[in-house]
């Protein structure tokens, strides 16, 4: 259970939404004193190589490597330079070690390999993992990576639109259905909780979730000295996730919890409904947690 948040990991692609997840990292970071990671990760040319060397010349497979240097480079840059604007930005000090009074800093970090087998690793020392908002459809490593993170890194997302709100965590709503990865957010959230000034429960009530679930987990809260207004959330014939999105922008949430359900660790997995939807339509930063 995350009873703190002090680290955060924000992994960088060198890609256009790399700003979006560092400027949501800042603004947790700044509310929390917090530690910020940048984590580019550089794919080793040799990796570049389908089957190195099976039917291929030499200069082919040179021609291949050089290629993918080329690439990678001009992603560190644009990568690093979106760092190095975010840090100013958000006025904050780069540090390597934690410094003698908490405030928010941030350092920047380069590691070679396959982004979806580093993040996941690195994420596990982190209390935190911070990315763009990412649509299923979209660009394959990236989503892969996203994927990776929340099953294997043993901590919590924090999933950021391109237009989201000037604030993350003052009013949250909670997504809960009592399953498993539900409790974990909530577990991992608990920081956002103890903080937020409104947070609102949302259960939708199915033919598998019963109203009196919301109930209990208000309760729990109460315990830890988060009050919490309970709504029940009726879908009609619309999709879960679409009810719950639409409910907690009503209410003015600017985070949702939830928990991040999935079948499978293949690369092609098939994600819960609800997970699918959010990942595919959230206009609000989301954190979750598998």
């Amino acid at each position: 259970m995350t009873v703190s948040l002090k680290t955060i990991l924000v992994p960088l692609a060198g890609t256009d939404t790399d700003p979006v997840a560092l400027s949501a990292a800042m603004s947790v970071a700044r509310s929390f004193d917090a530690h910020v990671d940048a984590l580019f990760v550089k794919l080793d040319p040799r990796d570049a190589v389908p089957m190195l060397g099976e039917g291929m010349s030499g200069a082919m497979v040179d021609e291949i490597m050089r290629a993918a240097e080329a690439e990678a480079n001009s992603h560190l840059s644009v990568a690093r330079g979106a760092f190095e604007a975010a840090v100013q930005g958000a006025g904050i000090d780069l540090r390597d070690i934690p410094a003698a009074e908490p405030a928010a800093s941030a350092r920047w970090r380069e590691v070679v390999g396959r982004a979806e087998e580093v993040v996941p690793r690195e994420g596990r020392l982190s209390d935190l993992l911070v990315f763009a908002h990412t649509a299923l459809d979209t660009e394959g490593q990236t989503l892969a990576t996203v994927e990776s993170a929340l099953l294997a890194s043993s901590r919590p997302l924090l999933l950021a639109p391109k237009d989201g709100p000037a604030t993350i965590g003052r009013s949250v709503a909670v997504a809960w259905n009592g399953n498993a990865e539900a409790a974990r957010a909530v577990a991992d959230a608990m920081p956002f909780l103890r903080r937020a000034d409104a947070v609102h429960i949302l259960t939708a009530e199915t033919s598998v979730t019963e109203a009196a679930t919301g109930r209990r987990i208000a309760d729990y809260l109460a315990w830890h000295g988060v009050n919490c207004q309970l709504t029940i959330v009726k879908t009609g014939s619309e999709p879960v996730g679409q009810s719950l999105m639409v409910k907690a922008t009503e209410l003015g949430a600017d985070l949702v919890v939830m928990g991040g359900y999935g079948h499978s660790r293949m690369r092609e997995m098939i994600l819960g409904g609800v997970t699918r939807y959010v990942l595919n339509h959230a206009g609000l930063p989301v954190l979750m947690a598998h």
